[in-house]
């Protein structure tokens, strides 16, 4: 029997139409490696007031759910048809092959019925995985032109006891960490949730634009509006959350954290200015690390340093690289972007077309296409 036979024989994948959140959500954290915020059911509602239509698949194996995938359909003209694009997924057993294909075979089929002529995908797999690379490029797969979210970056396993953590922070940075966390501390600096989620924002977003003006390489390159919403919609489902370093009352450094099924991710961080003697960021990163604790996290992904390649100090966000690097994680690289041209015509057309089309998108709605 061929690899195509006994994938169908084994698996079947199936549209989530009229799915409720909380059930999502739940298979979502069910499936291998426990899925990403960016693949939660608020993520997708929110991204649907901005012009995308979610759609829901579901790989089972025995009646049981084995897999989730969820994409985001927009439409691409001038280029006839649509793009379907996974966000930071899909969440597959990806050492079993079969279940592989049978997935990626329905997902095909689902972008033909719905006149989409390139899947997109963005895989939380490691990019030393040589067979998950061999088995895509068999698919069909080929490297976009772009990855759309940070696809290099650090993982600080938080399990274990406090102390144990400190010490994990080795090396000349490490040691500087731990030292800055514990004078940061020593100092009165205490890390809060605010309750005013207005005020929250307000202050935040400041900083930000603050950030984009003095820092070389800092872009904010969507609306307020934007971030306003999906910090809301994510606060609201109980899935994002503001942190703030305060000292006596005063708002020192700030952070916006996404959270889904047992991980934690640092989406935003912005500060008042350049520095300040009482090393606020530390005592942050810090705070938000006894918090996912407290809650039973041990993933904490601190979201983007720059690729391996880029990495120097000519770099404008080196000096991030050696702030992350200081609190003992992980540096890894996932696979990135990868596109199924599923029409290759239109998917060749939209591949010319897209450069041009993201420039002018910006520029006119001021905004990022994806």
């Amino acid at each position: 029997m061929r690899a195509s036979q006994r994938a169908a024989a084994r698996y079947a994948v199936k549209e989530a139409r009229g799915t409720t959140r909380e059930e999502w959500d739940q298979w979502l954290r069910d499936s291998p490696g426990g899925g990403h915020a960016l693949q939660s059911f608020e993520w997708a509602e929110f991204k649907r007031g901005q012009g995308w239509r979610p759609l829901r698949l579901i790989l089972e194996k025995d009646g049981e759910v084995a897999g989730t995938g969820q994409f985001l359909l927009r439409s691409t003209l001038p280029v006839p048809g649509s793009l379907m694009y996974c966000t930071k997924g899909p969440w597959l057993p990806w050492e079993d092959e079969d279940a592989v294909r049978a997935f990626f075979g329905a997902a095909a089929a689902a972008a033909e019925r719905e006149g989409a002529h390139t899947v997109k995908i963005e895989p939380e797999v490691f990019a030393g995985r040589e067979d998950v690379k061999q088995l895509l490029e068999d698919i069909g797969f080929q490297k976009a032109r772009y990855d759309l979210n940070f696809n290099t970056t650090i993982l600080v396993d938080l399990d274990g006891s406090e102390e144990e953590l400190l010490t994990r922070m080795t090396g000349k940075k490490g040691k500087t960490t731990r030292y800055n966390i514990r004078q940061s501390l020593k100092e009165g600096v205490e890390v809060v949730e605010p309750e005013d989620f207005e005020w929250a924002f307000e202050t935040f977003y400041g900083w930000m634009l603050g950030l984009a003006g003095r820092k070389e390489g800092f872009h904010i390159t969507r609306p307020p509006e934007y971030f306003r919403e999906v910090m809301r919609r994510m606060n609201a489902a109980d899935q994002g959350r503001f942190f703030f370093a305060m000292h006596e009352g005063e708002p020192l450094a700030g952070g916006y954290a996404f959270n889904f099924g047992g991980k934690l991710w640092h989406m935003y961080g912005a500060t008042p200015d350049k520095g300040h003697r009482l090393q606020p960021t530390y005592a942050l990163q810090w705070g938000m690390m006894r918090w996912a604790r407290q809650h039973g996290i041990t993933y904490y992904d601190m979201v983007g340093i720059p690729k391996r390649e880029e990495r120097h100090e000519g770099h404008p966000y080196y000096g991030v690289y050696r702030f992350k690097k200081g609190f003992g994680g992980e540096e890894v690289d996932f696979l990135g972007c990868l596109d199924l041209p599923v029409e290759p015509l239109r998917a060749a057309a939209w591949y010319r077309l897209e450069p041009l089309y993201y420039r002018l998108y910006q520029r006119l709605r001021e905004n990022v296409f994806y």
